[in-house]
Formats: structure tokens, sequence, C-alpha cells
């Protein structure tokens, strides 16, 4: 059963145009989180071979502030692209977030792991600075870096940091011409996969990598967690309403079969389960072809790498 709150946020939405800019900052904007999130992507990224910072990297979703593109940036890439559907950004934001994260870089603190960030997921095995980031950040060549990419993201002149909402309306990236793309919890929003990942292949060099962490649970709009596999379509309808997105209620093998179709290999897969919740049988018609697996998968983290 759904919950009522969202029923009824979906339902007035059709009365009220939903708001295209957020009224609160989303959690994207700590920068602890952002750099929480792109060093765990560096030290999986490692484990299959990764050896250094990508040098031209693009992330779908960034919200309030791309902080995890700007970790990337501080630590050696040379180009970050930053894609949303809704552009939810704040300039005064991701300012601060850029400096709190190059003092982060700094100490080379360790990776957050506790508390609230012992929910991101996936865990590691080590949560030390990764060693594969080489960089010097006493460095005196360190400081002038670091001094011309916050100079760019202020004056937006498109030299380090470039950003486009929606993405599917602009052609700022151009075939073939990124080394990694990620995102965090934002491919469960997305109502067009298919041309997603037909874009994400097509912006890929060859031998370039895409990550992704999927988050399948019902995000409070259900009672159980898998519960939004259980609404009827009518009423999902009215809870959808008119926001410029929700969640598309695809489960994992839509998505790992999208990335196949379109040249990438998956090289990495980590399942976060759930043993509680509704079962498969309880869920409507059509999302009973699952697997049980499926059925069970809260969150799966992946890494793609383009074959050709």
């Amino acid at each position: 059963m759904p919950r009522l709150k969202p029923l009824i946020k979906g339902i007035g939405s059709f009365a009220i145009r939903p708001l295209q800019k957020p009224h609160k900052p989303l959690e994207t904007e700590s920068a602890e989180r952002s750099y929480s999130i792109f060093l765990r992507n560096i030290a999986l990224l490692k484990s299959v071979g990764v050896t250094r910072v990508p040098k031209t990297v693009a992330e779908l979703g960034p919200g309030s502030t791309p902080g995890a593109g700007f970790a990337a940036l501080i630590a050696g890439a040379d180009k970050y692209y930053a894609l949303d559907f809704v552009d939810h950004s704040n300039l005064n934001t991701s300012v601060k977030v850029f400096d709190d994260l190059v003092s982060l870089f700094r100490k080379k603190a360790m990776i957050p792991a506790s508390g609230q960030h012992s929910m991101i997921f996936p865990d590691l095995d080590s949560y030390e600075f990764p060693d594969c980031l080489s960089f010097e950040p006493s460095s005196a060549l360190f400081e002038e870096r670091v001094s011309k990419i916050r100079e760019d993201i202020l004056r937006g002149t498109g030299f380090f940091f470039e950003a486009a909402a929606p993405w599917m309306q602009s052609n700022i990236i151009k075939e073939a011409s990124i080394d990694w793309l990620f995102s965090h919890s934002v491919l469960e929003h997305v109502d067009d996969l298919r041309g997603t990942f037909r874009a994400i292949a097509r912006w890929l060099k060859p031998g370039a990598y895409t990550s992704h962490l999927i988050d399948f649970d019902c995000h409070g709009l259900a009672h159980e967690w898998n519960g939004h596999w259980a609404i009827k379509d009518g009423i999902w309808f009215a809870i959808r309403g008119k926001r410029p997105y929700l969640l598309n209620r695809n489960w994992c093998e839509t998505y790992l079969q999208l990335a196949a179709e379109n040249g990438l290999a998956s090289i990495l897969e980590l399942r976060n389960k759930r043993y509680d919740g509704l079962i498969r049988e309880q869920f409507e018609p059509r999302f009973r072809v699952m697997s049980d697996q499926d059925a069970r998968t809260r969150m799966i983290y992946t890494i793609h790498h383009k074959i050709c």
C-alpha cells in the first residue's frame, strides 16, 4: 500500500505546478558525502584495474552541488561534466563544498565511513585514502591548480567544469570523449532508460568505464521497502502526478540488459539485499516476472567497461 503523504502530494501536483528547484538543499550538498562517494568509486575502480583518476569525467544527477565531480577535479581530472534533468544547483553552496573538499584532500582524510556515511553502499575493505592518488596536496602546484578550478567554477568559464540541465537538450559532450561516467542513486529516477544508456555508450571512449549505484527502494512511497512494485498503475499515476521525476519502478535486470545491449560489459556487480518486505507473489502481475534475486535486491553497484 502507498503512503498517504506522497499520494496527496502527487494528486496536488496536478493542480499546482511542481517546483523546478527544491525549496531546501538536497543531501548531496555535503562535502564529506561527496568525498566519500568519489573515493569509494576510485577504490572500486582500482579493484578492476583503473590505477589513476580518469582525465575526462561526467556525472548524471549531481543534485544540489556537483561535489563528487569537484572531488575528481581536485584529485587530478582535467574536465568534469555535470548532467541533470532539473537544475538543483546553487553557486554559493557549490563553492563552499569545493573549499571544504580541498581541505579534506589537503589532509588526505580517510574515506568517511561512520554515522550517516555508514549507510553509503558499497562497503570497502579499507577506508584509507587511496594510494593510487599520487598528487602532493601540500605543493605549490596543487594550490595553483585548485585556485584555477575554483575560479572556473565561480566565473563559469567552462575550462574545467561544465553543466547542463536538462542534459537531453544539450550537446556539450562530444561522442567518444569521456573516460569515466558515474551516477549515485540517480538511474532509478530516469524514465527514458533506453535513451540514457544509448547516450552513455555514445559519450564513452572505447575502453572507458561507467559506474552506477542504483537504489531499488521505494524511497518512502510505500509502507514496505519494495512496496512500490505492489502498487496498481492507476494509483501510481496519481502518486507520480506532474512531478518532473519520481521512480521508474524498473528492477535490476532491466539496467544490466540495457548496458549489455549498448556494448557495456559488466566487470563488477555488488548487491545489497533485503529479505523482509513483500514477496514476489504480492507484486502487481507485471512485476512478478522479475527473478527472486532482483525482488530482494535493494541496491546494486556496477562497473561497466565499453568494449568497442
